[in-house]
């Protein structure tokens, strides 16, 4: 009998700890939605404006489509992502870096800085591996996000 109480007791105290576990985060409904809002402005593909004129994507990353995000390459080539490594991902790196840091991104004003849950969310995704799941493009690369001005909180 004690036997069974034991581990009846043990099992209560392990089940919490196994529900605890993250889940798997979903790109496209958490990662993606960070670079669509704070990257994606200044990162789409070339495309002409309301005056017709050629735009061309900043730096010449295309930051819309799983390649774009895996092939962008710093200027002195370090990845944007490197999957299981956030620390050497660039894109998570500048960030992280004072906001009046010429290399800070997105440049203060420009669109929302990533908070410091946004910046955890997105190291564990790279850390986890960097899965896309199905994710391989943004159907409407060309359509900008909304945004008031105001930081989130």
């Amino acid at each position: 009998m004690r036997k069974i109480i034991l581990l009846t007791a043990l099992c209560g105290f392990a089940l919490p700890v196994m529900n605890t576990q993250a889940e798997d985060i979903d790109f496209e409904k958490q990662i993606y939605p960070l670079i669509k809002a704070s990257c994606v402005k200044c990162h789409k593909p070339a495309h002409e404006d309301e005056r017709g004129r050629t735009r061309k994507p900043k730096g010449g990353f295309v930051l819309t489509t799983k390649v774009g995000i895996m092939d962008s390459e710093g200027e002195e080539g370090e990845k944007f992502i490197v999957a299981g490594k956030p620390d050497e991902s660039r894109m998570l790196q500048v960030t992280k870096l004072p906001i009046d840091d010429d290399m800070h991104f997105p440049p203060e004003g420009k669109a929302p800085q990533w908070t410091t849950a946004d910046k955890e969310l997105f190291a564990k995704w790279i850390t986890d591996g960097a899965d896309f799941g199905d994710w391989t493009e943004d159907p409407k690369p060309l359509e900008d996000v909304e945004w008031d001005g105001k930081e989130k909180e």
